[in-house]
This record gives C-alpha cells, sequence and structure tokens, in this order.
C-alpha cells in the first residue's frame, strides 16, 4: 500500500499537518507528518515567509495526486 492509499483510509487526527520537500523539478521528495503544528509554528517563527507551509489530509491527498499524475 503506497502513502496515498493510505491517507485516503485512515482515520487521522484532525490536527496532523505535513510538510511536503520537493526536488528540483518540482515533484514529491519527501513528506513529514507533524503531531504538534503548534510547536512547530513556534518554532519557526524567526523564518517567516521562509517556513514550510503545512498541510492538512486532504489538501496532501490532492499533492500526491497531482505528483502521481505529473510522473506518468
Amino acid at each position: 500500500m503506497n502513502y496515498l492509499t493510505y491517507l485516503k483510509k485512515a482515520e487521522l487526527a484532525e490536527e496532523n499537518r505535513w510538510i511536503v520537500k520537493r526536488n528540483s523539478k518540482g515533484l514529491v521528495r519527501e513528506i513529514k507528518l507533524i503531531y504538534k503544528p503548534s510547536e512547530y509554528y513556534a518554532s519557526n517563527l524567526h523564518k517567516g515567509k521562509n517556513a514550510r507551509s503545512l498541510h492538512n489530509k486532504n489538501a496532501l491527498i490532492k499533492i500526491l495526486e497531482e505528483d502521481k499524475e505529473a510522473r506518468r
């Protein structure tokens, strides 16, 4: 089972967020789960606009589906 299928089937906590890292071609390279987004925001305030954006479950599913199409 790949991660996209897992996300669609799993019952995950609503407060979970993910960070998506991309390669030079714009394809997804890495996904990291952030269990406590409030702590992430607090520790990355100094980065301002350069901090990585956090995505909820539905946004991550959309990103992964678009990445899947781009890889074809």
